[in-house]
């Protein structure tokens, strides 16, 4: 009986699994909540982790937990 043995193609398979988790961690801050919801305000400001409220009569964003402020629009 003659066995060949197959290359395995897990690393390979590995790194494309890992390449595609990295692409959609890079997209998902760029997506909004909805189809028709513009992009989240995430804070990032000295480490927060906060989404920021618009307030879209001024156009401000703010952040509820440390209280920065950005200019939208």
């Amino acid at each position: 009986m003659h066995r060949e043995d197959m290359l395995s193609r897990s690393a390979s398979t590995i790194t494309q699994v890992s390449q595609r988790a990295a692409a959609m961690r890079r997209q998902n801050g760029r997506r909004g909540f909805g189809r028709d919801a513009g992009p989240a305000l995430y804070c990032r400001t000295n480490g927060c982790t906060t989404y920021m409220r618009l307030d879209p009569a001024t156009g401000l964003a703010t952040c509820p937990i440390c209280g920065a402020i950005r200019r939208i629009g």
